[in-house]
């Protein structure tokens, strides 16, 4: 036992002198770092802390303004409208007898649409008549009695030239037949007001027929039998029948101002519709307002093209193709470049130096993802594609290609 004592008590005291040697070795180590470390650390700091921070440009998205030639095929949209569309509507007060037309059907100028019955009228017509009657027969009694009084008036004269009667016996004839004058022309006059009289009242009962204004197509019934009607177009008055001429048709395109001064009538004018796919239909331009929309700065213009066949309805949608140029080329750059605010219309263009400048500029044409610019650019500036809100000029910028 006291060999094995003696064996294990140096080797415990060996392990303890690692240990202590271990942990000086650790501590020289940590002391050097700390002596090396900590002073360049804290230097770095002080550095830091006297040194400004340069501020980082922000990076944006730029494209390059192409200069483009102008004249091109100008596709506006538009709905197609009829050449004439009317409301009908009654010209005398009545029920509706009987209607002879109904939605869809073709009717020629002057055909009869519905038959009104008008008793009122009917009855003073007849009031009317009988009135021209009893004036007709006042005016040959008063005829009668002037033949009489010329015959009594001549013999008077004849004896008073024989001086049988006296001068106021032959003053007094004479006076007679000019007064059977006059009642003749006054039962004239009555008979001509009372004429005038049953004409108008013979006019109203014949607005019972309703006729076509013109040649079109019904497009809408509004009354049934027994309907009651008013004359005129007023509140208390309600339409009979909507009739159309589609034969030619319309469109109305809004051009924008660079494109006005190159409409001219008689202009060609392609037109597409969505239900005739791969056909075109010619038109011509008839009309130009002769002044742009102060709103939207367009010219209101009128396009014309046949329909024969009625094919084209009034109301569809359809794209009216112009063939329309500028006087100049335009710079064409993405519709999300424009800054438009209480400044102005403008773009962010990015010079070499990476300063942003913004250019005030006229756009013209809307072309959906581009636009065509009209005056402020020339082409080959850098433009920023999407500029951020707070972009303002001078700004410093990272310019990024946009591909």
């Amino acid at each position: 036992m006291s060999a094995t004592s003696e064996t294990v008590t140096p080797r415990r005291s060996w392990n303890k002198r690692r240990l202590w040697i271990a942990a000086a070795v650790l501590l020289v180590l940590a002391v050097g770092f700390l002596a090396g470390y900590l002073p360049r650390r804290l230097a770095r700091a002080k550095v830091a802390a006297v040194t400004p921070t340069a501020p980082v440009a922000p990076r944006v998205s730029v494209v390059k303004a192409v200069a483009v030639d102008a004249g091109r095929l100008l596709a506006l949209p538009a709905a197609l409208s009829a050449k004439q569309q009317t409301l009908v509507y009654a010209r005398a007060n009545g029920y509706v007898n009987r209607w002879l037309v109904d939605i869809g059907d073709s009717v020629k100028k002057g055909q009869l649409l519905v038959q009104l019955d008008t008793p009122e009228l009917d009855k003073q017509l007849a009031q009317a008549q009988a009135s021209l009657a009893q004036t007709k027969a006042a005016l040959a009694q008063a005829q009668a009695n002037r033949n009489y009084a010329y015959l009594t008036a001549k013999r008077e004269a004849e004896l008073y030239g024989k001086s049988l009667i006296s001068a106021q016996e032959n003053d007094q004839a004479q006076t007679q037949a000019a007064i059977w004058d006059a009642n003749v022309n006054a039962a004239k006059a009555n008979v001509a007001a009372q004429r005038a009289n049953v004409g108008q009242l013979e006019q109203l009962v014949s607005f019972g027929k309703v006729q076509a204004p013109y040649d079109g197509t019904i497009t809408r019934r509004l009354v049934d039998v027994g309907t009651l009607v008013n004359a005129g177009a007023g509140a208390n008055a309600a339409a009979l029948f909507e009739i159309a001429s589609t034969d030619p048709m319309q469109a109305y395109v809004d051009v924008p101002q660079v494109f006005a001064p190159s409409v001219h009538v008689g202009g060609q004018a392609k037109i597409a519709v969505r239900n005739f796919r791969g056909r075109v239909f010619i038109g011509r331009i008839t009309r130009a307002a002769g002044a742009l929309d102060p709103a939207s700065r367009t010219l209101r213009t009128e396009v014309e093209l046949s329909n024969p066949k009625g094919e084209l309805l009034a109301g569809m949608f359809v794209e009216v193709s112009l063939d329309l140029a500028v006087t100049h080329q335009v710079v064409r750059v993405p519709s999300s470049a424009i800054i438009a605010d209480s400044r102005g219309v403008h773009v962010g263009v990015v010079d070499d130096s990476g300063k942003v400048r913004l250019v005030a500029v006229t756009p013209g044409l809307d072309n959906g993802s581009t636009i065509d610019l009209v005056a402020g650019l020339s082409g080959g500036e850098q433009v920023i594609a999407a500029p951020p809100s707070d972009v303002a000029d001078g700004m410093q910028v990272q310019a990024v290609s946009a591909g």
